[in-house]
């Protein structure tokens, strides 16, 4: 604990010092008058028990206003615990990547509810999010600003609830009309992997791909070569999917990309999929990196205030029984 104001403190000890001296200073008085006999008055049992009376009553009204006045110096000074803070972030990055062709829209709502509850489950990690068609749009970029995520997935999820099928902004910006062709799936992965940022830094990185693998187009790249892409940059691939709309041959090749990726494919309408994919990527090796410190001050003038308060009451007490 510290004193935050402790010259402060010391000014007005110096002040009540001062003020003492001058006020106690003796002053000049005419010669005392003797008493004849008072001896026998001294002597007699009830004055001396009245005199320690007075004497103990005195000692305890100086050692009370010694008290409050300690206390109050001790108020003035706020007292304070002074704690700094240097928080660890991990180093693992989560790329949401999310498929907004036409015929992901049914869907895409549900999806975005299940990534409201992976960023519930993760603890440091940061999160971004991209969504594509025939073109990419980053969402927003990587970030460890859990609130943001939250307000914008739930913001994205209503606005596919209420337009359904007629899509929204996100289906009409990644739908461009001079790019021809539409649910360009390998495409969409590419844009993802190259959201990554911090490629100096040996980061766990890791995409939650959501598509339905139904591509209408000529890509740039086909869903292989954009799995060889990610195996390049160290991205492992967690593809989610909605099981009822997907072929034999679509599912088998989401699932073989992942795995090339030493990732996972798993169905939307699985009861444990949001636990498995957290588990998988919680369970990456990432070194801890350190966050910007800060410093808090927890103020704590309670406790001296509070023995100011009560010496005060206890030096009127006192100072009436003085003069009583």
């Amino acid at each position: 604990m510290v004193l935050m104001f402790w010259w402060l403190a010391l000014i007005l000890l110096a002040l009540a010092a001062a003020a003492v001296f001058w006020f106690r200073r003796p002053k000049s008085t005419e010669s005392s008058l003797a008493v004849a006999h008072s001896g026998r008055m001294t002597s007699l049992p009830s004055f001396r028990r009245a005199m320690r009376r007075r004497l103990v009553t005195t000692v305890a009204l100086l050692g009370v206003i010694v008290l409050t006045g300690l206390s109050a110096l001790a108020g003035v000074a706020r007292p304070a615990w002074v704690e700094t803070v240097n928080p660890e972030r991990k180093m693992r990055d989560v790329m949401l990547c999310l498929d907004v062709s036409g015929s992901m829209l049914g869907y895409d709502a549900d999806l975005l509810e299940s990534y409201q509850e992976l960023v519930d489950r993760f603890d440091g990690e940061r999160i971004g999010l991209t969504v594509f068609n025939a073109t990419a749009v980053s969402a927003f970029p990587l970030t460890d600003d859990y609130d943001m995520v939250q307000n914008y997935l739930a913001e994205a999820e209503e606005g596919f609830r209420t337009w359904g099928a007629e899509g929204t902004d996100y289906s009409w910006s990644t739908s461009p009309p001079n790019i021809g062709g539409s649910s360009l799936i390998g495409d969409g992965l590419v844009s993802c992997v190259d959201n990554f940022d911090r490629q100096d830094e040996d980061r766990s990185r890791s995409i939650i791909f959501a598509t339905d693998n139904m591509l209408a187009g000529e890509p740039l790249f086909e869903l292989n070569e954009a799995a060889d892409i990610a195996v390049d940059a160290k991205v492992r691939v967690y593809s989610l999917s909605p099981p009822s709309v997907l072929t034999t041959t679509q599912t088998k090749e989401l699932r073989s990309v992942s795995d090339r990726t030493g990732g996972e494919q798993f169905d939307m309408g699985s009861a444990s999929t949001i636990d498995r994919i957290v588990e998988e990527i919680q369970s990456q090796e990432a070194a801890n990196t350190p966050g910007r410190s800060y410093t808090i001050v927890h103020d704590m003038p309670v406790v001296p205030l509070a023995l100011a308060v009560f010496g005060l009451a206890g030096v009127f007490v006192l100072a009436w029984r003085t003069k009583s």
